[in-house]
This record gives C-alpha cells, structure tokens and sequence, in this order.
C-alpha cells in the first residue's frame, strides 16, 4: 500500500486520571476502556482495531464515524485523527506534512512538535533534524515559526513501525471508563434533575442501574425508558444496567387516606428510599444516585432530605446537590436528555396543600407508621425488572382501566368498609387491599374481575398484578367518582357515564 492509500488512526488520549493510577490499575483501566469501545464500535456497525499504547488507545482500519462515537466513551480525553507515514525517511513525511499543511499554514503562525514513542530505531531521524525539515518545507509555503504561541500545531510521532502526522484534537469527555468505580442504582423519573445526575455517576465510572417509582403507570414509564434510551444510545457503552420498575401507587392512595397532604412530599420520598434500599441490598449496588438539589423544591430542605434518609442504610450520593437548575438544564442539553425531558410530564408531585419545610425524623416517623414501611418493601420485591437491551419503550396493547362494568365481571371494593357501606357496585365484594394482595392468585379464573378503589390506583396496581398471574382484570378508571358516576346507588348519578366498554 503507498503512502497516498494509507487509511488514517484514530488515537485517543486517556484521561489524566487514569495516568496516574498505579500500573495494575491502569492497565485494569485500559482493559475496560478498550471492551467499552468494543461494544460502542460494534453497536454502530464501525468495526476497527483497536491496539493498547500505554498512554493512548489507538483504532485502526476503522470507519470515519469514529471519532464522534469515541470521544463519548468516558476516560476518553481527546481524539485525534493521525496519518500515518510508512517507514523512517522523513522525505516521506514532508511530502504528507505538506499535502496536509502546506495550505492551511500560509500567512500564519506555526509550529512543529516532534514526538518518540519508544526506543529510537537505527537509520530513525532525530526529532530536531524531522522538525527542521518539516518546518522549512511549511515557510516554503508561506508559514511563519513561531514556538511561543502557534496559530497551527503540527504533532509529529515517531514510532518503531512509522510516522505520523496528527489532525487537532477533537475533545473527548474524560472522566473514569465505565465500570470502574462499582455500580449504583439511581432514582429516576423522567426529568432533568434525575438524568443528569445519573450521567454524571457515569462520568465517575460508577455503573447503574435504574429504579422508577411509578405513580402514574404506563405513561410514566414510557416518558423514564425514552429518557434511557437515549443515555444508553449516547452514554453507556459496556454498561450492564437494568431498569426496576415499581409500582407506587398503593402507597400514594394509603397515605392519601392516613397521612396529612402536608406531609406527602416529603413521607413518599422516605417511602421511597426505603424500597430503594432494599433493592440495592438485593442487586449489591454500592451508593443510591437522587438527583435532589438544596433547596430547589419545599421537600429539599436539609431539614427533609435528613428527615428522608434517616433509615436509609445504603449511602446516598447527591451529585447536583449544589447546582441551579440553569446549570442542570444546561448540562441536559450537553448530554442530549433536554428534548425528551423538556417534554416528559413529572409524576412525582402531590397536591396535598402547603408541604412541610422543616420535618424532623421522628415526627415523619410517625407518620411513616400509619403507612408502613412494610408496604413499600413488598411493592419493591415485586417489582418488574427490565433489561438495558430493552429500555426502548413499546406501547402496551391494552390498557388495564374501564369506565364501565364488563357483563359478568366480579366486582371487588378495596376501599374502607365505611365507604363500602355506604354505596358500592351490586353484589361487589369488599375486600380491603393487603387481603386482596395476598388472596389475589387464589381467586377463581373462570371470570373477569374489576378492582375499584378511591382514587383508581391502588385497582390498577392489582389488575396488572393478576394479568401477570393470567387472569381477565381490570381497574375502574377514576376510582370512587366514576363509580358514582355510572351507578347512582353508589352515591352519585349516572350523568357522566360514557358508553364505553373494555
């Protein structure tokens, strides 16, 4: 192959910080960096060869989409695309410094930085002597040298097996390679706050997983799996990261009918944390990843965020803690979160009246008790795991809500027997939650069921839950008002009734 044919190197300058690490750790380092840029060349279809230089990654006979895809692999500093020059004769290497310099240099500023990568071999030029040559070749062109303050650097490395010649350097996001500095599990919902902490764990080499506490069912999903699509396409690369879906709801309408509004901010985080820590415990994840900033929300208060994990045993790291949602937002655009995020709805908020600003832990404690820690444990273990390959979301083919009573179907009442008592569906059958929980896969599979609660979210949590187990379920959308609503004896008129069936 002649010199004109030579395909360019793509060299890739490791981040400082893994300079600097011990010689077992580096190499360590290297290793993983090299499997994540395996995985992040493959994924894209760009092949390569990849080759360990100690200080540098080099890729080989690769595609020119490279580079971009490169410098998003964490550890990666910098990108460089280098020509390379057969051999030793630095005739060879003017003629190229020339074809890829000799224009851009005229009428400015220049300077020539030789480099040796290894012992020098025999009939090697010094890098003085390639320096000067080159250099003359570019005042021939109209150049000026100038060492002090270059407008043009022209990067020369001399190697055993040739030369080359290095294009300016294309900014690399630096950090640790993923997969280096444990694994996490990171609270995410869908907005901007959440993302962007979870990507800055990233940044710091820290695998993830994910845990989307669900008020809202599909729709919220949707909004947080779109979010990790897009992080895993640009960002996790040799990740092994999984999404842990739980649902949230029972505990939203337990503490809607035992726990003051005031306090629902701030009790349905510490719930929330507590579900968080036990799936921690059972995946070995290091740290737990919020995205809570001081101050930006009333349930952020130092005050609340003790109060919040005061049981919580696995560590919490808070990586924005400091930021103000400029920065945030910011960042979100840097990292390609903003658009989706920009147009996600956030789930998380209660409209419980003026929250608490300043709650302490034994006070939220007692609160906690009329929930019960219990419950938020049970939701966690059963949640519904998702694998990285299958974060995109994919619309369900039903849904599990009804606005009406199907023919036939038997209707459980999982509110208070007070309300119960006072109106409910004919023949419905009451049964309060933590009973129809446990009792749910014993109940006959001859017939459909429809769930109604108060608010429509405790029903929806146990359709899905027997769908799982096969049954015909579903959930009476809007809970106690659109019962009213389509039955009159339940304590209302039938005026908002639709004709809709499941």
């Amino acid at each position: 192959m002649d010199q004109q044919a030579q395909p360019p190197v793509y060299s890739l300058s490791v981040s400082g910080e893994v300079s600097t690490k011990s010689s077992s750790t580096r190499r360590r380092f290297h290793r993983r960096l090299r499997a994540n840029l395996r995985e992040a060349l493959d994924r894209n279809g760009l092949g390569g060869r990849i080759l360990d230089r100690r200080d540098r990654i080099d890729i080989e006979q690769a595609d020119p989409a490279t580079p971009e895809i490169a410098r998003r692999a964490f550890g990666v500093q910098s990108v460089r695309t280098a020509h390379k020059v057969p051999g030793q004769r630095i005739a060879d290497l003017v003629d190229k410094g020339i074809e890829l310099y000799g224009n851009r240099v005229a009428g400015r500023r220049f300077a020539v930085r030789p480099r040796r990568v290894g012992k020098r071999q025999p009939n090697s030029p010094g890098t003085t002597e390639l320096a000067c040559a080159l250099g003359q070749a570019l005042v021939d062109r109209g150049g000026r040298v100038d060492l002090d303050a270059p407008d043009i650097r022209v990067h020369v490395e001399i190697r055993a097996d040739g030369m080359l010649l290095f294009d300016d350097p294309l900014p690399g996001t630096g950090g640790l390679p993923l997969g280096t500095a444990g694994r996490g599990l990171a609270l995410i919902s869908g907005g901007f706050d959440s993302a962007v902490a979870a990507w800055r764990m990233l940044l710091r080499g820290m695998d993830l997983d994910y845990v989307v506490f669900s008020l809202a069912g599909w729709p919220q999903e949707r909004s947080v799996r779109r979010v990790l699509e897009i992080l895993d396409e640009r960002w996790m690369a040799g990740s092994r990261s999984r999404l842990h879906v739980v649902d949230f709801r029972p505990v939203v309408a337990r503490m809607r009918q035992q726990v003051h509004g005031s306090y629902w901010q701030v009790l349905l985080k510490r719930m929330m944390m507590h579900a968080a820590d036990r799936i921690a415990r059972e995946t070995r994840a290091e740290a737990l990843i919020t995205g809570e900033v001081i101050g930006q929300v009333s349930s952020q208060t130092l005050s609340n965020l003790r109060s919040i994990t005061a049981h919580t045993h696995t560590p919490v790291l808070r990586p924005l803690v400091g930021l103000n949602k400029e920065e945030i937002v910011a960042a979100a655009r840097r990292i390609g979160t903003f658009d989706v995020c920009a147009g996600n709805i956030e789930f998380c908020a209660l409209d419980g009246g003026k929250p608490v600003t300043s709650c302490r832990p034994g006070r939220l404690d007692r609160q906690e008790a009329r929930v019960g820690r219990e419950l938020a444990e049970t939701l966690a273990a059963e949640r519904r795991v998702i694998r990285r390959q299958d974060f995109a979301p994919v619309e369900p083919e039903e849904t599990v809500e009804v606005d009406q009573i199907p023919d036939g179907a038997a209707v459980i009442d999982l509110r208070r027997e007070a309300d119960f008592l006072k109106g409910s569906w004919p023949g419905a059958i009451h049964l309060d939650f933590d009973r129809a929980m446990e009792f749910a896969g014993n109940l006959p599979a001859d017939r459909p069921y429809v769930f109604v609660c108060e608010f429509g979210l405790k029903s929806a949590f146990l359709a899905e839950r027997m769908r799982r187990m096969g049954y015909r379920a579903w959930s009476l959308g809007g809970g106690a008002h659109e019962l009213e609503c389509i039955h009159p004896d339940a304590g209302g008129t039938p005026a908002c009734a639709s004709n809709a069936s499941p």
